[in-house]
């Protein structure tokens, strides 16, 4: 249309978030504020809605008020009281924009018909779009099944934002490097919003139970200083083998026998071992965390049969931890049925952290929800996907 374009250089150019509404419509029309018309809110339909949003807010300025404004006017959120003012500009101004300021929208529970063993029942998309029980670890509940790690990051920047894209509520922090300000966690403590994030101090580096004991006192202290006063939060970590880092099964339990008595939450990291993970559960550990493959390895799940059995025989939480390299293997782990998984190295290390956060988020997520679908059997023959019957035959 313009071929001269194309020898034009770029000036500015910008991006960001789809705005999306609680109800997920458009908002169009008049605002409280005379200069100012709303045309917003379409989410992923903008492009496709752009023209007869064109066409109503056009006829609008042309005052022509089209009754299907009506449906999608922002007066939707504020109540039935509101109602009465719709298309009068001169109403809204009457003091409306104060009493926006202060206004907090309602909760809104969205339902979604699905079939569940015949029955139709709704489903309430604030729940994560599906009939999920929250994932609660010793009386906290969490909406986010994906706990993230602080190390290994090539810069803190890289870090806070991998944290943010993640959309992880839990942060593992390892207390011996930030009490030395090892290498990658100076100022670590103050890199992080701690009142938004839950901070979990992890023993890394220790290799006996005594050490373990003495690191996780200091990780409690840590956390109070942080202004998490009722965090007893810790995750135990005993790992005498410098090669293989693979946790010492007795100096683990011996450790989460003593810090339970002292009233620690106890999440130990173990191998995938089903007998030991009971024991740990009946010592008092609110979750137990089997390993995938050796960490920081990204070899995947190479414990796929013994953490099945584990999370079929757990009363705790299952937290998969170490070993997974992709969202691929991280949306197996969940579809496996762990309720939550830890993962550092994966996003820390990758080409673009932040980028492999918001994947590992997304894994996560879908896994769980694909294992709450149910799966479908695996046959070793065709099912075809369209019944037989009813065909047209010549």
């Amino acid at each position: 249309i313009y071929p001269q374009l194309q020898d034009y250089p770029n000036r500015e150019f910008w991006w960001g978030f789809r705005p999306a509404t609680p109800d997920e419509l458009p908002i169009l029309g008049n605002s409280p504020c005379s200069n100012l018309t709303l045309a917003t809110g379409h989410y992923r339909n903008g492009i496709l809605l752009a023209p007869i949003t064109a066409k109503l807010i056009a006829d609008l300025w042309e005052q022509k008020l089209d009754p299907l404004l009506e449906s999608f006017s922002y007066l939707r959120f504020l109540g039935e009281s509101w109602k009465s003012g719709v298309g009068s500009r001169e109403k809204r101004a009457e003091g409306a924009e104060g009493d926006i300021a202060n206004y907090q929208l309602p909760t809104t529970n969205y339902q979604l018909p699905i079939t569940n063993n015949s029955q139709m029942q709704t489903l309430d998309l604030s729940q994560q779009q599906s009939l999920d029980r929250p994932l609660v670890i010793a009386d906290r509940t969490f909406s986010s099944r994906l706990m993230t790690g602080t190390g290994k990051y090539r810069n803190v920047e890289e870090m806070q934002q991998s944290v943010v894209a993640s959309g992880c509520q839990i942060v593992t922090v390892a207390v011996r490097r930030v009490q030395t300000k090892a290498p990658g966690h100076e100022n670590l403590a103050e890199a992080l919003d701690w009142t938004k994030l839950w901070m979990l101090p992890n023993t890394a580096g220790c290799q006996t139970a005594e050490e373990a004991i003495r690191v996780a006192r200091l990780g409690r202290e840590m956390a109070k200083v942080l202004g998490q006063e009722d965090n007893n939060f810790v995750k135990l970590e005993v790992i005498p083998d410098p090669k293989y880092l693979l946790p010492d099964p007795i100096g683990t339990l011996q450790a989460a026998e003593q810090l339970v008595k002292e009233g620690f939450a106890v999440l130990p990291y173990i191998n995938a071992d089903p007998m030991l993970a009971k024991r740990l559960e009946e010592v008092g550990c609110v979750t137990v965390m089997p390993l995938a493959s050796p960490i920081g390895s990204g070899q995947g799940l190479k414990t796929t049969a013994n953490i099945q059995i584990i999370i079929e025989n757990a009363g705790v939480p299952v937290v998969v931890d170490a070993g997974i390299g992709t969202p691929s293997e991280a949306a197996q782990a969940m579809e496996l049925g762990a309720d939550a998984l830890l993962i550092n190295t994966a996003i820390a290390q990758a080409k673009n952290p932040p980028a492999m956060a918001r994947g590992m988020k997304l894994a996560t997520e879908a896994g769980r929800l694909a294992y709450l679908a149910g799966r479908i059997p695996i046959k070793d023959y065709a099912i075809a996907s369209s019944p037989l019957s009813g065909t047209v035959t010549s």
